[in-house]
């Protein structure tokens, strides 16, 4: 990490700060609130996922499988968001299941949002975009009117395909292409940046820009790309056939990706530095450059609001009511490709300063 003296990266961070104060899909607030945690050294992301409630059928995830289903309690989840941000997190993906299922979103969104916290809401099913809440009887305003008043920055949408039938049915969603579609339009009349989530799988690895020219097309604002594994963890469980895919098969996904970032054709928010990290991780582990930091930089809360290291692992860290900053001293990981802690640790690893931060961070997030 840098040295809190780095005059030269704190001017150019200024003028990242200006282009979203410009851009208004970041106040002046947050992008404080980041260059405050990063100088004091205490900058964490997190993801917190708030339900295991999930209208999709993914093969590729279990957590639709699971019983009971789970909502967190929202007087809690205040309280875990109030303890995120005292832990420096300064940005906080709501994650699930589906977190749109919870009928408590909009207040947790908003709860962020007080704190100068930048927020990202994961979403599988676009038809939970398209509803109203009901206010004294009556429908009230779509649900992303709501997150938009409320402080959301992304609304992130799974987009696995550039064919319309292979998502549906990957997703085991009738109708997906045409709701999301729909909600699409909506998201355009918000300040709601909006991403598709694109999963490396056997089925797009050799057309990945078959999916970046259609998600361009449907009028996503960024294209984040994550890479296929499996997870240890019991509470998230992660991987299935399509998902198996050789070594080599990934590479040559994450290759094309490199390649169209480089030609700058697709607004693509991975950077080229962290793929290849991943592509060195995944011909020898020990050739990766840069390790993760989950469990310090990154955390993965879930909705029993145990506090992990990432959602690959089953490691509790501990409860995030009683977890201290201490607790978050751990040594470095190099065991998995967990995209979004991998893409996100490289930025504290040594050989990068403020200056990357404030020019790559900010985009990725």
């Amino acid at each position: 990490m840098c040295a809190a003296g780095d005059s030269g990266g704190m001017e150019i961070f200024m003028k990242y700060t200006d282009y979203f104060n410009s851009d208004k899909q970041m106040t002046s607030a947050k992008c404080k609130n980041i260059a405050k945690n990063y100088i004091s050294g205490r900058l964490r992301f997190a993801q917190f996922a708030i339900t295991n409630a999930c209208m999709a059928r993914c093969s590729f995830c279990d957590i639709w499988r699971q019983q009971p289903k789970v909502f967190v309690d929202k007087e809690k989840t205040l309280i875990a968001i109030d303890k995120l941000a005292d832990l420096g997190v300064s940005h906080l993906i709501f994650t699930g299941g589906d977190p749109l299922n919870h009928k408590d979103t909009v207040a947790f969104v908003e709860r962020a949002a007080q704190h100068n916290i930048h927020t990202m809401v994961l979403n599988a099913a676009p038809r939970l975009l398209l509803r109203r809440l009901v206010k004294n009887y009556r429908p009230d305003e779509y649900i992303v009117k709501q997150l938009d008043n409320a402080g959301c920055d992304i609304i992130a949408i799974s987009f696995d395909s550039g064919d319309p039938e292979t998502m549906e049915e990957q997703r085991q969603l009738p109708n997906l292409m045409a709701e999301m579609t729909q909600a699409m339009k909506i998201l355009k009349t918000t300040n709601i940046k909006t991403a598709a989530c694109v999963l490396i799988w056997d089925d797009n690895y050799d057309k990945i820009e078959d999916v970046c020219e259609r998600a361009t097309n449907m009028g996503f604002d960024l294209i984040c790309f994550n890479y296929p594994t499996f997870s240890n963890s019991e509470v998230y469980p992660l991987g299935g056939k399509w998902v198996s895919l050789s070594n080599e098969n990934v590479i040559t996904g994450l290759k094309k990706v490199i390649q169209l970032k480089k030609e700058k054709k697709y607004n693509i928010v991975n950077e080229i530095s962290s793929m290849e990290n991943i592509i060195n991780y995944l011909q020898d582990p020990a050739s990766a450059k840069f390790s993760c930091y989950g469990g310090q930089r990154t955390l993965f809360v879930d909705w029993f609001f145990d506090v992990h290291p990432c959602m690959q692992v089953p490691d509790t860290i501990g409860n995030i009511f009683t977890l201290e900053e201490k607790d978050l001293v751990r040594p470095h990981c190099n065991e998995c490709n967990m995209s979004w802690f991998r893409d996100l640790s490289m930025y504290f690893n040594d050989g990068h300063s403020i200056s990357d931060v404030a020019s790559s961070v900010l985009k990725l997030i």
